[in-house]
Order: C-alpha cells, then structure tokens, then sequence
C-alpha cells in the first residue's frame, strides 16, 4: 500500500463529506423531461454539481447530453471506471432530519442519496484528487462516470454507452464491501386488469417498482355491512391499519416499512393487506371479488413467488425474489406492477410465461428487464481488487452476491464494490438515510490505492 496517498486522503475527511452534502441538497428525483432534462430539472442540476466539483478539483469533464457525465484523469491507455448514479428514489414519509438538507454533523451525513449513491460518488471523486497529488504519471485513464436514471429505466446510463468508449474493466460504488461479483437478474412487470366498481373507488399505493411499499389506500362506498367487514379484518403482516370517513364513504389505510425492493422481506408492504381486505368483501360486485381475489391468492404477502409458480434458488445468489411495488385504480382498470430479483442461472423468458399463465385474464408486460451479471473470480481483474482490499483494510477480501442491481451489470466487465463494510446496516431508499464519514474514507482509501494500482498497470 502507497502510505503517502493513503495520507493524503485522509486529509481530505471535511472535504469529502461536503461533496456529498453538496449533491444531497438537490432533489434528483426523475421527472417528466424538459429542456436540456431529459430527466427533469433535478437530475440535470445534480449533473451539472457533480460535474463542477470535478472541474474544481482540476479534472476534465464532460456532459453527455445530460443524460450522463463523466470526470477523467488520464490521457491514454485503457479506461477504468466508476460507474454511479446521481438520482434518487422519492423521499417518502418517516424522516426527522430534513431528506434535501444534506446536514453534516460531525460523524454523518444525512439526506436521500447519502448512501445511495451521491456519498460514494463523491468519495471516489477525493480518491481520484488523492492520486493525482501524488505526481504519478497514469498510463491508463480513470473515469467516474456519472449516471442519472439507475433508479428507473437506465436510460442515461444506456445513451452514454452508445456514444463514448465503454471501460475494460470497472466498479460500482453503489452496494457493499469487499467485493460483490454477481448480480440477480431484474425484471418489472406491468399487470393490468379491467376493474369496474360502484363500491371500490380508490385503489393507490407505492412509489417505485424497487421500494417496498409504505403507504396504501382504498376507498369504499358507505355500506354498513363493508364497515363490520373492515372492523374485522386483521392483516397477515404487521401493516398497521387506518380507517376514516370521507364524503360518501370510508378510506381504509395500510401504513407498512419502506425498504429496498431488491429485499422484500426487509420492509413491511401496505399493499397485500388491502388486497387481502378487498378479497373478502362481500358487498364488492361477483365479477371484481373474484379479480382481486386472483390477485390475492397470487401476489399478496408472497415475497418468494411461489404462489405465481416461479420460485427457487441457484447456489450462487440464492432465492428468486418478488416485491408487490405500485398499484392504482384509473378509470376502468387497475394497474400494478412487480419487480422480481431472479438468480444468475435462471431464465428470464420462461419466468414471464409462467406469470401469464398464473395471472390469466390479465394483460402483462415488462417495464424493465435487467439481465443478470457474473464475472468469474478466477480473472486478474478480481485478484486486483482482492488485493487492494485487503491491504487496506486488514481484512479478507471474500466474494459476495447480491439481488440489488447496479451499473457494474452496464459494462463487459464490472462489480459492485463498496462502499459499505459488511455488517453496516444499509439504509438506502429509507427514511432517514445518511452514511459514515468514516465509511465514505475508508471507500476513499480503498479507491486510491485501486486507482494507483491501474494506472500503473
């Protein structure tokens, strides 16, 4: 390990943590696109600050369109990169500190995006400063490549792709220590049923096809015979359950834990429960009962997708998962989506054929289809980053999986790679989100010295 960069780096603590405080304060949550925001306005001013800290660092930069950036050092060799995104998931409910104040205090920071993924990207941005104030001459160019849209459709991600070089190798910022080297597969669906009811008139919950769902509501036509019903009913998770008047009816709430989509077991989903409810309502008309009882017995409380037929398991990243993510109620129809974690060796196409025969009657497509990654751990590239963690931290550089997705599955080759040790509690996508300073060092520490490692190669 070079004990002169790793000095200068740990100089560079304060300087770290105001970065990331910097991104934190704006609000890139995706939009509907405007001008010169392919994204929305929030995205593209996080771009552009990600972009400016690179230039005052000293470092070239470049805009792709705002549909991504890049900052680079090096004029020559192959490209290593670092690939991270600067939007973020809704904040929703739950926080005591401010989601956009990106307050430091002293040990933390704290805001949405924090963690994941303004917090690391910052930090290798200080690591890449670190080595080009040692004076090495690089003989490979390093590039942190800033996308807009991971949250989503990785649109940006994809339109850099098509027009600037693609890296040799590259990292990801975006998950956990030491060294994560595949990925599940990711897919959403989208599922839509003709629903048309006189006693169910709302029908809404979720944010985001990779959160677990919070919040969750409906609203009922004022029946007496609906109220005993709702008074009786217990739900099969620990959603806590909220009934009020409103004019011409009731609005029955479920208040869940929120949470990654990528783990649904993690959080508590609002949404089954009120399918759940909504499956025993006597006074709903024949024809809707027996829809959302379909829906129910299918997609409630099931985070494995065995009642869809698709579950199982391959000895590399262990259990297909299944998040219960969105729903709405719009005009005639009732829309819902689903995103499923599913292992390396699975197939993707026979996983669909199979939820359109267990959700027959129903109109299903995909709204995003993320296949899985896996680089073996035999190659230079993993004994490389081996290596370096190890110096660095003392500790055993042990290969992980995961069924959290990241742009390390953008590239030919890539891995997820900090910035979190294992046993640190992640807490992205959940009300209030911060880091470590002291994590978000140690990424810097360990980026460093992987930085200096290539660049000599």
């Amino acid at each position: 390990m070079n004990k002169e960069l790793d000095r200068l780096v740990l100089e560079m603590r304060d300087s770290i943590a105001i970065a990331a405080s910097r991104l934190v304060r704006i609000r890139s949550v995706k939009e509907p696109p405007a001008a010169d925001a392919p994204f929305g306005e929030g995205i593209r001013l996080a771009l552009e600050e990600a972009l400016l800290i690179g230039r005052e660092l000293g470092f070239t930069t470049k805009n792709v369109d705002n549909y991504a950036g890049h900052v680079q050092y090096g004029d020559s060799g192959f490209v290593f990169g670092v690939l991270g995104h600067l939007d973020v998931v809704p904040e929703g409910e739950g926080w005591i500190h401010e989601p956009y104040g990106g307050e430091i205090d002293g040990t933390r920071v704290w805001g949405r995006g924090a963690t994941d993924d303004k917090g690391p990207m910052a930090a290798a941005l200080y690591a890449l400063k670190a080595v080009e104030r040692l004076g090495i001459t690089p003989k490979n160019r390093i590039r942190i490549i800033f996308g807009t849209d991971e949250e989503s459709d990785w649109g940006g991600i994809k339109y850099y792709f098509k027009r600037e070089e693609s890296p040799k190798w590259a990292v990801s910022p975006d998950a956990g220590f030491p060294i994560i080297h595949a990925e599940k597969g990711i897919v959403s669906y989208h599922i839509s049923l003709p629903l048309k009811s006189s006693v169910l008139l709302e029908f809404s919950g979720g944010s985001a096809t990779n959160v677990i769902p919070s919040k969750a509501h409906i609203a009922l036509k004022n029946l007496p015979e609906i109220r005993d019903e709702v008074a009786a009913f217990t739900p099969s998770n620990s959603a806590k359950i909220v009934v009020s008047d409103v004019p011409g009816g009731i609005r029955v709430e479920a208040h869940g834990v929120s949470g990654h989509g990528g783990a649904p077991d993690s959080g508590v989903n609002a949404i089954s429960p009120l399918l759940h409810l909504l499956s025993g309502l006597t006074s709903l008309e024949s024809e809707t009962r027996e829809a959302l009882s379909l829906l129910n017995e299918r997609l409630a409380y099931d985070t494995k997708g065995l009642n869809l037929s698709v579950a199982g398991s391959d000895s590399i990243t262990g259990d297909l998962t299944l998040n219960l993510a969105t729903v709405a109620l719009r005009d005639s129809s009732l829309e819902i989506s689903i995103n499923i974690r599913y292992p390396v060796m699975f197939c993707e196409e026979m996983i669909y054929k199979q939820i359109r025969e267990s959700l027959r009657g129903t109109a299903i497509s995909k709204s995003q289809d993320l296949k899985p990654l896996f680089v073996s751990p035999n190659g230079e590239f993993i004994t490389l980053l081996r290596e370096v963690f190890s110096e660095v931290t003392g500790e055993e550089a042990t290969l992980l999986t995961m069924g959290g997705g990241t742009y390390a599955r953008a590239v030919p080759k890539g891995v997820a790679f900090g910035p979190l040790l294992p046993g640190r509690n992640t807490n992205g996508h959940r009300p209030e989100e911060h880091i470590d300073i002291d994590d978000l060092v140690l990424m810097a520490r360990v980026y460093a010295q992987l930085y200096y490692r290539v660049m000599l190669l």
